[in-house]
């Protein structure tokens, strides 16, 4: 058994538009606050030098718009997961299960509540005092010990929480 350690990246769609109420949820686009985040979030990434090895991402339309503004080089891997479409935490443990051993950095770009119940989980953490522990845009980064398929509660170690309003940011190019 491997004791590499694995990281894993969770990214929380930017905010969403509601100026038409009508849209079918999968289909509401980031609002014009979101592109200013997911922008602040891709010169973060880039900055940092923490790139994902694969990328997972929801097909919901505000997934699939913040994944582009974060600019992330072609070589890196880019599935659309329909089970990230709003997945509670067995469903996203199960989906992680499925990650080839080869990717050592995974990002999971989806929703919340799962994202945030998630974190808890693997934290082994349950702080109801925070009401929007896991706000829109925002990057929780962890390592595990373990392979993909053997997760544990417990078994994270949060090592970067970036939210849009931790960043500054003098310029962001303007992606449609």
């Amino acid at each position: 058994m491997s004791k590499q350690l694995r990281e894993l990246m969770l990214l929380r769609h930017a905010k969403s538009d509601w100026k038409e109420p009508e849209l079918p949820d999968r289909e509401r686009p980031i609002s014009d606050k979101g592109k200013k985040s997911a922008c602040k979030m891709a010169n973060w990434l880039s900055q940092n030098n923490v790139l994902p090895d694969l990328v997972w991402v929801s097909p919901a339309k505000r997934a699939q718009q913040t994944l582009k503004r974060l600019n992330l080089p072609k070589e890196i891997p880019v599935e659309t997961q329909e089970l990230l479409y709003l997945a509670n935490t067995d469903q996203l443990k199960d989906l992680l299960s499925k990650i080839p051993a080869q990717f050592e950095r995974i990002m999971l770009i989806g929703h919340n509540p799962g994202f945030e119940k998630l974190m808890r989980q693997l934290m082994a953490t349950d702080d109801p005092s925070k009401p929007e522990l896991f706000p829109t845009a925002t990057l929780a980064h962890f390592i595990l010990p373990n392979q993909w398929h053997d997760l544990s509660t417990g078994d994270a170690k949060l090592i970067n929480f970036i939210r849009p309003k931790d960043i500054t940011l003098a310029s962001c190019k303007e992606t449609t």
